[in-house]
């Protein structure tokens, strides 16, 4: 939504608007906006976009969202902003066992599955992930990124034992892939 130059944005951010009408824009880590205090262009893209929300407020749905800090330095960066957006959702983090069924979700989606020692090994990641203090824990990426990590490793260890592969052990990540 924002420009490389100088009136270039609001311009930006009307065509954006434009092609949502009818439906929803969604501004995913729209607190970028605004996180960086000198930058001109995050802040005109914003009051862009509030003037057009309210101007359009019937024809339009528009989701700001991010992280919940951040999100309310957007909010006190403008007045506007949350009287235009007044509805507040928080989505918690996943637990650890929501996490392991996304887990197997993207694993199965690559005819994938996990030895018992495998799934208790992410399951004691995913513990102490959930666990860490003032992080964003228990979120979908993470565990794609862990997952992804341990295909990465098995395809590493397959590699070294080509010549006395059994096709079962093709589909099979193993502890040693998670750690």
């Amino acid at each position: 939504m924002v420009a490389p130059y100088v009136g270039q944005t609001a311009i930006k951010v009307q065509e954006v608007v434009e092609s949502a009408m009818g439906g929803m824009l969604f501004v995913d880590e729209a607190y970028a906006l605004v996180k960086d205090t000198k930058d001109s262009f995050g802040k005109e893209a914003l009051d862009t976009l509030i003037k057009l929300v309210e101007d359009k407020r019937d024809e339009l749905v528009v989701v700001l969202a991010g992280y919940p800090n951040e999100m309310d330095e957007l909010m006190a960066h403008n007045p506007g902003v949350r009287s235009r957006f007044p509805t507040v959702i928080l989505f918690e983090d996943y637990n650890v066992a929501e996490l392991l069924e996304i887990a197997s979700g993207f694993l199965s989606k690559q005819c994938l599955k996990m030895t018992e020692e495998a799934t208790a090994m992410l399951a004691k990641k995913l513990t102490a992930m959930v666990e860490a203090p003032d992080v964003q824990n228990g979120n979908g990426r993470a565990v794609r990124n862990m997952v992804e990590q341990a295909m990465r490793a098995q395809a590493l260890r397959l590699a070294d034992d080509r010549a006395t592969l059994r096709p079962a052990e093709l589909s099979l990540l193993t502890a040693a892939d998670f750690v």
